[in-house]
């Protein structure tokens, strides 16, 4: 097993040797995929090390979705886009380093550090739009807002108090990774804050039991804002994110985080470019749907009226999604969602044999 402070030590010389690469060499495609490749490698030997599986899908999460955003993105070249195409690194990896610490006290400081770079990349002659600023402007309140939360937990005032510490640290954190409201997607690397807060918060919702109502509670907000918005487009990292916080509050049961981490890998795997087909939704290659039910099962077990509500909002994205035509979906993203998927539904398999 590898100890905490060699695999930050790991994370941290990583992202010095990429960010320094990245903009002394112009950040060209070759460079990219190398250091993206070797982040994937980095993440799943130590996640393999730990021994849990659930715990390496998640720790795997953000160097995934680097991966799926180089191959996948289109670049420009010159030094318009540097930056843009620096910014998902420096994401991912202060994503990895909350996950491998994963300290609720040091979530604020990382996502104001990214905050920061989106900044710096807004400021300019090439920088975010209005709807750009707003997300920024709603980040920054979503980490005041969990900043106090998280003051009034540590407190331990009583419980009533820890309801509502709870209510602002989940729904601030919700709002500084600009899930409810995104206007639409406001840089690159949008989904790196999602994939290092909820494996967060859910480990600490061992030390507050409050944390996993208030998540449940979050992640029907999510489904209902998405699946009831008047858009002629469907969010599909809103929507799963949704999910993803419903994985969240599940209690350490048998499944252990295997819901989560599955949730996260489909918003790992989720396309970050602008020009998406209507309803576009990454399933039915597998993982989504094992993820979703991975999710309900769960529920099942707690409280099944958030399970009926959950499989209710499957319906109208269904349905957009099969309005939306037969759009080009990548082979690779499919053939990559089957796969995992598979992984995912072996290592279910197991530990229901072992459970046996």
């Amino acid at each position: 097993m590898m100890s905490l402070s060699l695999y930050a030590s790991l994370l941290g010389g990583w992202l010095a040797l990429a960010l320094t690469a990245l903009l002394a060499t112009g950040a060209t495609q070759a460079l990219r995929v190398l250091l993206a490749v070797l982040f994937l490698v980095l993440c799943g030997v130590a996640g393999g090390l730990s021994g849990d599986v659930a715990g390496c899908m998640m720790e795997t999460a953000p160097a995934l979705a680097l991966c799926v955003w180089v191959f996948g993105a289109r670049h420009e070249p010159g030094n318009a886009s540097r930056g843009a195409a620096v910014l998902p690194f420096f994401l991912s990896g202060i994503a990895a380093l909350a996950i491998a610490l994963g300290r609720c006290d040091l979530l604020g400081l990382f996502l104001g550090c990214g905050l920061v770079a989106r900044l710096a990349l807004a400021i300019g002659p090439r920088g975010l739009e209005q709807d750009g600023w707003q997300v920024l402007r709603m980040e920054l309140c979503g980490l005041l807002m969990a900043q106090g939360g998280l003051f009034v937990l540590q407190a331990g005032w009583g419980h009533m108090q820890d309801q509502a510490g709870a209510i602002l640290l989940v729904g601030g954190l919700l709002l500084a990774c600009a899930i409810m409201g995104r206007p639409g997607q406001a840089g690159p690397g949008w989904n790196m804050e999602i994939l290092a807060v909820l494996p967060v918060v859910a480990r600490a919702g061992g030390m507050w039991p409050v944390l996993l109502p208030v998540l449940t509670f979050m992640g029907c907000v999510c489904l209902s804002w998405v699946v009831l918005s008047r858009r002629e487009r469907i969010s599909g990292g809103g929507y799963w994110a949704g999910w993803a916080a419903l994985a969240a509050g599940l209690p350490d049961g048998g499944m252990g985080g295997l819901p989560l981490a599955a949730c996260l890998l489909v918003m790992a795997c989720m396309p970050l470019s602008d020009a998406l087909p209507e309803g576009y939704m990454t399933w039915p290659p597998f993982l989504p749907g094992m993820a979703a039910g991975l999710v309900l099962v769960g529920e099942m077990g707690t409280m099944a009226p958030v399970a009926f509500a959950a499989g209710a909002s499957l319906w109208p994205v269904l349905a957009a999604r099969g309005r939306a035509g037969h759009g080009g979906r990548p082979l690779v993203q499919a053939t990559l969602l089957l796969v995992i998927g598979c992984m995912v539904l072996a290592t279910v398999a197991y530990r229901v044999g072992r459970g046996s």
